[in-house]
């Protein structure tokens, strides 16, 4: 019990971005050649758990296979030793591209359970695609990212 007239500190916890555990610091403090370079090196599957772990939809939706093209158990078998386990660039990239889509989405609907209810969903603009399911294709990522800009500044259709 606290007695009154005396000062009660606050903890906050900073609620770390998706971007955040694969690049391990905050993006904004990085050159988009740094994250390209961190990309390029590849993520720690750790680091690609821990980011999907964030979110619902994407356990639900088994987004580190979609990211890996394995099955869970594969993943989990050979991420079970001692050794640190490295995706490929181009799986790692990937990975950023989830990881930026869930960012904007919560940014553009103003909370994480709104965005992945948008991203889980057929969507008209997508002619009836899945966000989430589009998102695993370079062009496609580019798809969403950018009518996500366009919800954000209110020029849809």
């Amino acid at each position: 019990m606290v007695a009154s007239g005396t000062r009660v500190d606050r903890v906050v916890l900073a609620v770390r971005k998706p971007t955040e555990y694969l690049l391990r610091r905050d993006p904004a403090l990085l050159s988009p050649v740094m994250v390209y370079k961190l990309t390029a090196e590849g993520f720690e599957i750790k680091d690609v758990q821990d980011m999907i772990s964030i979110s619902d939809l994407y356990s639900a939706e088994k987004i580190l296979s979609r990211i890996v093209g394995k099955s869970t158990r594969t993943i989990q078998r050979q991420s079970n030793g001692n050794q640190t386990v490295r995706l490929s660039s181009l799986q790692s990239a990937v990975a950023f591209q989830y990881a930026t889509v869930l960012e904007r989405a919560t940014k553009v609907f103003g909370t994480q359970k709104l965005a992945e209810n948008w991203l889980g969903r057929p969507c008209g603009y997508f002619d009836g695609e899945i966000p989430l399911d589009v998102v695993g294709n370079p062009v496609g990522f580019q798809v969403v990212n950018d009518y996500l800009e366009r919800i954000e500044y209110g020029v849809y259709q």
